[in-house]
């Protein structure tokens, strides 16, 4: 079985409405992120429909659509508020941004180099190392749309 290691296009970051829920432990270094309200605020963006901003991944409405027709398993999907900074304003003014929506990872796998085990069997899974991994089939359905400046390195099971 192959899964797949992507590392999609960071066009923005976190915007002033996100929400961390544990706010007091990522200050001190303890802990992951986790965000209960995404605001991705987008700075640039070359058009792909998968995008990331550590540990946050959202997808156009387009692409969500197509995933949620499928049978992929191991993601859930939540709202996602979107805004652009002065930069993107000022770099893309004719731009009128798609709707998107967070999609979250719901499986886990474990990666060291090229080689994962302890594979939840999920479509989307987070690794260890916070990368999102998907199945064949999963890349399938995203290669139908566009993923020009995705990464994407095929990782083997043992």
């Amino acid at each position: 079985m192959k899964l797949y290691e992507l590392e999609p296009e960071v066009a923005g970051g976190f915007g002033e409405n996100t929400v961390f829920s544990n706010l007091n432990e990522v200050e001190q270094k303890m802990g992951r992120s986790t965000i209960t309200h995404l605001n991705y605020e987008f700075s640039g963006w070359l058009g792909d429909e998968l995008l990331e901003t550590t540990p946050c991944f959202i997808v156009t409405m387009s692409l969500a659509n197509n995933i949620e027709k499928s049978d992929l398993k191991g993601y859930k999907f939540e709202d996602v508020e979107i805004s652009t900074n002065d930069e993107f304003k000022e770099l893309y003014p004719m731009i009128t941004l798609p709707e998107f929506k967070r999609i979250i990872p719901q499986g886990t796998v474990v990666v060291n180099s090229e080689v994962f085990h302890n594979w939840s069997g999920d479509d989307f899974c987070i690794s260890n190392n916070f990368i999102l991994i998907v199945s064949e089939r999963a890349l399938n359905i995203l290669k139908k749309h566009k993923l020009v400046y995705c990464d994407v390195r095929e990782i083997n099971g043992y």
